[in-house]
């Protein structure tokens, strides 16, 4: 009989095998399960080495796993952004900026992330380039709403960028905003805000963000695998490099940036053409495929709907990739065997991504194998969600959206649309698999967030966000976390459930998330998070 290195005892287990299915002790070698039951059955795994861990009758589950977050993206707010989330007003947001440019050299650059006009004090006003050019006019100024698709630049970035009156918004998709007299306001969505340049990192500051800032972050909030949504070759090389030094301990799935327009992005066509295909790689870094971004965000009003946003009767967001484009690369991609994720929120991006795949399987080339990922989806028709089952797609849904962004959605299209949106409830029914997830840094990474979102759809100000119609159980949730969560990053077979040869990966709680009140499951904290059978993370 094989000997443990560690078994956890004095737990409740819940293996999300099945519903009710619970053991109270679980032990491992070479990091994976060796053992799931009783503790006196466990203690037959037991030699002089053997490490017993007392988890003192605290719930654990198998390793949470937020199936879409950015933590290559997450170096640039360590080392150069300001963190603009959570500030409640324009005033504290300008202030935070002044207080920026008097510690920084003229000519250097100052950028921020996270601010969210939904929040302001004052009422949703736009920050603007006159704005931030009150501030200075001697250091170039850009910062970023949280959802990433639109923020503002001062005229000293805009000079930089090569931005003025007569530009006009680039063909690869996005706006730059004028007001009624043809002048820049400083504001840009998309593409166009891709044009503002910001300062490179070097590669020893990106491992330091990555295995210092981000992976010990996501150990905190009990998250050991993820995946990297739409990224540069650069970082999957240093990912891979992390991992053959030993640093890596949270597993990471890549995807590499799929183009929007013309021209090509040729990124992704020489991960093709190098026979990568999907679930290449170790146990810590997988190549998983390709991303494609339809559209924006709701509350950048930017998601691209069939119904326009209140208030703007000319606005129901933008495309931002070409749907004719989208079908030929979505076609290359199927021949070379590589999954396909596509970013769509409002059901207008939502309809030419599903357009765009059935093209494909027209083309006779069956993509259900494949397993197709739609990202966010936030309001998918009956007829949307008929199809993607037809299709056998999983939905990264993006849960924590309601409760942190959800007070900004609630003004940009109203409540009416929100009762069907996010439509866990629907999707679970119809069985097709979700895996829930915060699209950090857009929204805090702990999980328990977004699964107080699904259970009780609720906003951070309290607000319905369209009611319970589309609510979910917290085991369904926490299965969008885990057993669910692994199918939608293909690792089923090694993740998301406490089942002997599986990776031992564990989540443990200092709260039993299935009987606290509604209200504190937000509130509810990891204890100890588990990764390979090496604890990575303990609560002092």
């Amino acid at each position: 009989m094989k000997r443990a290195e560690r078994i956890f005892v004095n737990g409740k287990f819940i293996t999300m095998e099945r519903e009710g299915d619970v053991a109270s002790a679980l032990a491992v070698a070479d990091g994976r399960i060796i053992f799931v039951g009783t503790e006196k059955e466990a203690r037959s795994f037991v030699d002089e080495d053997t490490e017993l861990i007392d988890l003192g009758g605290r719930v654990a589950c198998p390793g949470l796993i937020d199936c879409h977050t950015h933590p290559m993206g997450s170096f640039s707010t360590r080392f150069i952004y300001m963190n603009l989330n959570g500030i409640t007003s324009l005033k504290e947001l300008l202030s935070r900026i002044e207080e920026k440019v008097k510690t920084t050299p003229e000519g250097q650059w100052i950028i921020g992330r996270g601010y969210d006009e939904s929040k302001f004090e004052e009422g949703e006003i736009l920050p603007s380039a006159a704005m931030l050019d009150q501030i200075s006019d001697r250091h170039p100024i850009s910062i970023t709403r949280t959802c990433g698709h639109i923020g503002v630049a001062n005229s000293y970035a805009l000079k930089l960028a090569g931005l003025d009156d007569s530009s006009p918004d680039p063909s690869t998709g996005g706006h730059l905003f004028r007001d009624e007299n043809g002048h820049l306001t400083g504001m840009l969505s998309g593409s166009a805000l891709g044009k503002i340049p910001t300062p490179a990192l070097t590669d020893e500051q990106k491992k330091e963000a990555m295995i210092s800032g981000v992976q010990a972050e996501y150990f905190s909030k009990g998250i050991t695998a993820t995946c990297e949504m739409g990224s540069v070759t650069k970082s999957f090389r240093l990912l891979q490099k992390l991992d053959q030094e030993g640093k890596l301990k949270l597993r990471v799935g890549y995807y590499c940036v799929g183009r929007r327009k013309p021209p090509a992005q040729p990124m992704a066509q020489r991960m093709m053409d190098m026979g990568l295909t999907t679930g290449f790689g170790t146990e810590r870094v997988r190549f998983m495929g390709i991303k494609f971004v339809m559209d924006g965000s709701t509350g950048g009003h930017t998601a691209a709907f069939s119904k326009p946003y209140l208030g703007e009767p000319n606005n129901c967001g933008e495309l931002y990739n070409d749907p004719e484009i989208l079908r030929e690369d979505l076609l290359k991609a199927a021949k070379g065997g590589v999954q396909v994720s596509i970013h769509a929120i409002g059901d207008r991006a939502i309809e030419e991504a599903l357009r765009a795949i059935e093209y494909v399987n027209e083309q006779g080339i069956d993509t259900r194998p494949l397993r197709y990922r739609m990202e966010h989806l936030e309001s998918p028709t009956p007829d949307q969600i008929r199809r993607i089952k037809k299709l056998n797609i999983s939905v990264g849904l993006s849960s924590a959206f309601i409760y942190s962004l959800g007070d900004s959605h609630l003004t940009a299209i109203g409540y009416d649309r929100l009762v069907d949106a996010f439509p866990a409830k629907t999707l679970t029914e119809e069985g097709i698999v979700i895996g829930c997830n915060s699209d950090c840094p857009v929204c805090d990474v702990n999980p328990m967030l977004g699964i107080y979102s699904m259970v009780t759809r609720t906003t951070e100000k309290g607000e319905s966000f369209g009611g319970k119609k589309e609510a979910i159980s917290r085991y369904q949730a926490l299965e969008s976390y885990t057993k669910n969560a692994a199918l939608v990053i293909c690792n089923e077979k090694n993740a998301g459930t406490l089942t002997v040869g599986k990776f031992a990966d564990l989540t443990v709680f200092e709260e039993d998330l299935f009987s606290v009140p509604d209200e504190a499951l937000k509130d509810v904290r990891v204890h100890m998070t588990v990764s390979g059978g090496e604890i990575v993370y303990q609560n002092k």
